[in-house]
């Protein structure tokens, strides 16, 4: 097993596979990398592939700090600095986006060549005029604030009704499986915290300085988003296009790996015919 440590003293978990042009995938909350695990493997095959696990996520350490989008952003730009890759085709999915989003705002694109965003918005929380958040524009700072209170008290009693509407086709059985391994494999303050800093996190502002090819992907039965949060991304990102997903939820990238392959290589292979 591969690790790498942060400047702040945290271990990384990592995977780095395959020959060519650099791509790297970031996984969402409460995952890990093997979420993107087909497509690492068929990614591999052309090219130069990285999958991590985030800052107490999986095999990496569980730390009381850094527990902030900021934080997980300056992780993604040190592992890519340690591995010294350039011309990067990022790609994220639910969390995973607001980690690109905070990327681009720490530190801007010259680092990568294409982004790819699953199944997120640039807003969690709906408020004033914004309603393209989760849930399709029925989240508010309320709720936020008590599902707060919930994972803090007993993580699994959010979980319960949270993956089934984001998973709702899951008979009682397999959700019963699902829940037990995120549980499992997660822990409660990591999870509050990040819940926490995306619940707080506006990136819109942020949307204009993605200047590099970018696709919108999004999941036709997604729970979490909309259509149109697909195509306001699309409409404030320089250069993008908005990608469905036909019989996807938000966990489109574990139930179509092949497409989610397709659309990634379709990607990275445009942005280097335009070099």
């Amino acid at each position: 097993m591969a690790f790498f440590e942060t400047s702040d003293g945290v271990k990384l978990y990592y995977q780095h596979k395959g020959e060519g042009n650099p791509i790297v995938l970031v996984h969402g909350w409460s995952s890990d990398h093997t979420s993107f695990d087909q497509t690492f493997e068929e990614l591999s095959k052309s090219y130069q592939v990285i999958s991590y696990d985030l800052r107490g996520h999986g095999s990496s350490e569980r730390p009381e700090k850094g527990l902030s989008l900021k934080r997980f952003a300056k992780d993604l730009e040190e592992l890519m600095e340690d591995l010294k890759v350039q011309n990067v085709t990022l790609v994220g999915h639910s969390m995973g986006v607001s980690i690109v989003f905070e990327y681009v705002k720490q530190f801007g694109v010259q680092r990568l060549k294409s982004v790819s965003i699953f199944d997120m918005t640039p807003k969690l929380v709906n408020e004033g005029d914004w309603n393209l958040g989760l849930y399709h524009g029925k989240y508010t700072r309320e709720d936020s604030l008590n599902d707060l209170s919930v994972i803090n008290e007993d993580f699994r009693e959010f979980a319960k009704p949270f993956f089934k509407i984001t998973v709702p086709y899951l008979t009682d059985d397999l959700m019963s499986e699902q829940l037990s391994i995120v549980i499992n494999n997660n822990t409660s303050h990591i999870l509050s915290a990040m819940w926490h800093a995306m619940a707080v996190s506006d990136f819109r502002d942020v949307l204009p300085n993605i200047t590099v090819p970018t696709q919108i992907v999004y999941g036709e039965k997604s729970t979490l988003y909309s259509k149109e949060t697909a195509d306001y991304l699309a409409s404030q990102i320089p250069d993008a296009r908005v990608v469905p997903f036909e019989n996807c939820t938000h966990l489109l990238v574990v139930e179509n790996p092949a497409k989610t392959t397709q659309v990634i290589e379709e990607i990275a292979e445009l942005s280097y015919n335009r070099s």
